[in-house]
């Protein structure tokens, strides 16, 4: 057996002679590179709806406002009113987490998503100063600006700074992540009802798969929860947006840092998969305005 080529620092020829020696540490980094290249090459998985309902009318598109919880669980094809994809196990966890072991919880699990929507007071007013700022200025404001204007309304400086700075970082990672061309400027959080409102579409169709309700009665309760819900937001982007800032502040306590924005924040993905025509996204296709 050959001996490996000693290293002598001092010359360069040495450290070429040992470097090349080296094999191993070249299949790794080959293999690594291998792998980063198919990741690239290899184009990003394609929605798949259901064949059995719609992808382009009405229904379809009431439906959609539930596709990020729809997918979040996963229950099946985002257009699936059944949630066929839920097998026993899930539905047996489902009714544990959701407590929708009849149909008036069922009923009641929807009113609560649709009316409280987990919301926290303190939180909905910081964003109704943003959102009024937002209108006298004709864009989003800056920090400084948002901040300012919530300790005039009377808010307390300290805990309006950590709240202004978590829903920024949430708005950098997510257009970072689902890209500038859809998280537009004029794209920020002006509410985080979002979060519920999908959840609240999603435990819809969740509650036909439990047997709680039929088809034709979802679809009825998922047109009354977009009428309801779509004048607060401006665009899917925007309703993305805020489903996913409402879920990261809900978990995270309103304590976002890169740990949890990786851990709660990750619909981010699916947010990308719906808004992108390529991939069969509903949100690329489907108008906001029914």
């Amino acid at each position: 057996m050959t001996p490996a080529a000693r290293l002598d620092l001092n010359n360069v020829f040495s450290l070429l002679e040992w470097l090349v020696g080296q094999w191993w540490v070249w299949t790794i980094v080959g293999a690594i590179v291998l792998i980063f290249l198919v990741i690239w090459i290899i184009p990003a998985a394609k929605v798949k709806p259901s064949e059995a309902f719609s992808t382009d009318d009405v229904e379809a598109n009431e439906i959609a406002l539930g596709f990020l919880q729809i997918r979040n669980l996963p229950s099946g094809p985002w257009n699936d009113p059944t949630a066929s994809g839920l097998g026993d196990r899930e539905k047996s966890v489902l009714v544990d987490q959701w407590g929708v072991h009849s149909r008036q919880d069922w009923l009641d699990n929807i009113e609560r998503l649709t009316t409280v929507r987990r919301r926290r007071e303190v939180w909905t007013l910081y964003l109704a100063v943003r959102s009024e700022l937002a209108t006298s200025l004709g864009r989003a404001p800056k920090s400084k600006e948002w901040l300012a204007a919530i300790v005039a309304e009377g808010g307390d400086k300290r805990d309006a700074r950590t709240f202004v700075t978590a829903i920024e970082y949430i708005e950098r990672e997510v257009r970072k992540h689902v890209g500038k061309d859809v998280i537009t400027p004029d794209v920020f959080v002006r509410t985080l009802d979002g979060y519920a409102i999908g959840q609240a579409v999603a435990m819809t169709t969740w509650g036909v798969a439990l047997g709680h309700g039929d088809v034709a009665e979802a679809r009825q309760i998922i047109h009354r929860i977009n009428v309801d819900a779509r004048p607060a937001f401006t665009s899917w982007a925007d309703f993305g947006l805020s489903y996913i800032a409402g879920r990261v502040m809900h978990w995270s306590d309103g304590a976002v840092d890169e740990k949890s924005f990786e851990k709660y924040g990750d619909g981010w993905s699916d947010f990308a998969a719906a808004t992108t025509q390529k991939r069969n996204g509903p949100w690329a296709t489907l108008s906001w305005r029914l």
